[in-house]
C-alpha cells in the first residue's frame, strides 16, 4: 500500500490555475481589442456622416467662385480679342428709328460660347491646384467653432466644361425703359480631394454676358397698384 502511495505523482499545485488566468488575460484583451475596433469603427461612421455633407458644400462654395473667376477672366479675354457687345443683340426698327424688336443673336453667342468654352477648358488644363485648408469646427458643422481646430487640407481641381447655354430677361426699370439681359450658363465639371476621400460634382454658373436698355414712348397716364393691396374678392 505505501509502494502504490509512493509512486502516484502529485500535482503540482497552482498549474491549473495559472492556466486559468492566462485564458482570462487572453480573453480580456480579445474583448478590448473588438470593443476598440467597434468604437472606432462607430466614430469613423459618425463623422463621416457628419463631415462629409459640410466639407462637399464648403467645396462646393469655393469650386462655384473659383469657376466663375476662371471664366469672368475668360470672357474679358475674349472681347477684348473679337468680340463686340453690339453684335449680341438684333434690332428691329420702325420708319422713325424707333426700336419695335430686340432679340438675341443666337448665332454670335453660340461662336461666341464655343470659344469660350476651348479657351476655359485649356485654362482648366493648365490650371494649378487650389488648396483649401478647412478648420475642423467648420467640418463637424459648428458655427461658434468654424474658426478652430486643426485644419484638414483640401484641393479643388476644374475638371472640364460639360455643357453650354444662354438665355434672355427682361428687366422693367421705369415707365418706359426695360433692359433686355443675356445670361450665359455653363456647366462645369470639378474635382475635390480631400483627407480619406475624393470626390467630382458639377457646378452652375449664371453669369451676365450683355445688356441693353430698350425706350418706349411715355404714357399720358400710368397707374401702379401695389399687389399687396390688392383685395380678395373671392372670399
Amino acid at each position: 500500500m505505501s509502494g502504490k502511495s509512493c509512486g502516484k505523482r502529485k500535482r503540482r499545485p497552482g498549474k491549473r490555475g495559472s492556466c486559468g488566468g492566462k485564458r482570462k488575460v487572453r480573453r480580456l484583451v480579445l474583448a478590448l481589442l473588438v470593443t476598440a475596433v467597434v468604437l472606432f469603427s462607430a466614430i469613423f461612421v459618425y463623422l463621416q456622416a457628419v463631415i462629409d455633407p459640410n466639407l462637399e458644400d464648403i467645396s462646393r462654395m469655393r469650386a462655384e467662385v473659383l469657376v466663375t473667376r476662371t471664366i469672368n477672366r475668360a470672357l474679358s479675354e475674349l472681347f477684348q480679342e473679337q468680340t463686340v457687345e453690339e453684335d449680341l443683340f438684333l434690332l428691329k426698327k420702325d420708319e422713325n428709328g424707333k426700336t419695335e424688336l430686340v432679340q438675341a443673336n443666337s448665332i454670335a453667342i453660340n461662336i461666341l460660347l464655343t470659344q469660350l468654352a476651348l479657351n476655359l477648358q485649356e485654362a482648366f488644363r493648365t490650371m494649378d491646384e487650389e488648396p483649401l485648408q478647412v478648420p475642423l469646427g467648420a467640418l463637424m458643422g459648428s458655427k461658434m467653432l468654424s474658426q478652430t481646430g486643426p485644419c484638414a487640407d483640401v484641393v479643388i481641381k476644374p475638371v472640364s466644361v460639360i455643357s453650354t447655354d444662354f438665355r434672355t430677361e427682361f428687366d422693367s426699370k421705369a415707365i418706359n425703359q426695360t433692359k433686355y439681359k443675356i445670361y450665359i450658363v455653363l456647366k462645369c465639371r470639378v474635382k475635390v480631394m480631400a483627407p480619406f476621400s475624393s470626390r467630382t460634382f458639377d457646378t452652375s454658373s449664371k453669369i451676365l454676358l450683355a445688356e441693353t436698355v430698350i425706350l418706349g414712348d411715355v404714357p399720358d397716364s400710368f397707374v401702379q397698384v401695389p399687389k399687396d393691396d390688392i383685395l380678395d374678392v373671392t372670399e
